[in-house]
């Protein structure tokens, strides 16, 4: 089962997947990271703030694998160019920003968690508490844009079925420029079409008739 293809559950127009990702980040991984910084500064590194962090690390690895690369190149790179003022694309954008160094970083302090004492001294940065820090700050704001993202994308959209697909950026961006009176480029029917004019023939043909 493709989860990507099922409708939500939040009566939204997201997908079973987009609604779950939603819920993981708001009820588990947010709380998780403000646990993980809690254990940092009790000084509980080992095992506490240790496991926290590999957890988070490895489970944003798995949603941004499974769900964000591929709405990303998908449904926002390819009209990037054009329409980076819209929120529908510029919000996604931000967002990997954040996300990008947040996960880079995190990754590189899981690694220096596990394998301390394996690592050469010129792979070890000295002030490795601010780098938790901006972690973490950047995990926040990339957690508040995924949410902002959500809400435009999703929330007012039709809520998805199994015969319509989700609604994707295209399709919001496309919405979003639409007329909304219900005009139409067709022009509008004048008065002279409907009524014919006349023509010499019918002309001659009354006044022979007269």
């Amino acid at each position: 089962m493709d989860l990507r293809l099922q409708p939500g559950f939040l009566g939204t127009g997201a997908s079973m997947l987009a609604d779950l990702t939603l819920i993981a980040y708001i009820l588990i991984l947010l709380p998780a990271m403000l646990v993980g910084f809690f254990f940092a500064r009790r000084k509980w590194f080992e095992p506490h703030h240790k496991m926290t962090m590999t957890t988070i690390t490895l489970v944003n690895w798995v949603l941004i694998i499974a769900l964000m690369i591929g709405s990303y190149s998908q449904g926002v790179l390819p009209n990037l160019a054009n329409n980076l003022s819209n929120p529908v694309f510029l919000l996604p954008t931000l967002h990997l920003i954040t996300g990008a160094l947040a996960q880079i970083i995190a990754t590189y302090l899981v690694i220096r968690m596990w394998f301390e004492d394996q690592l050469p001294n010129w792979f070890k940065i000295q002030n490795i508490k601010r780098a938790m820090r901006f972690t973490l700050v950047c995990w926040l704001i990339t957690v508040l844009l995924g949410i902002s993202i959500y809400v435009t994308w999703y929330v007012g959209q039709p809520a998805s079925n199994a015969e319509a697909p989700v609604a994707t950026p295209e399709v919001i961006a496309t919405e979003e420029a639409a007329p909304t009176d219900g005009a139409t480029s067709e022009p509008a029917a004048t008065e002279e079409a409907d009524v014919p004019e006349s023509t010499p023939e019918v002309e001659v043909t009354a006044e022979a008739a007269g």
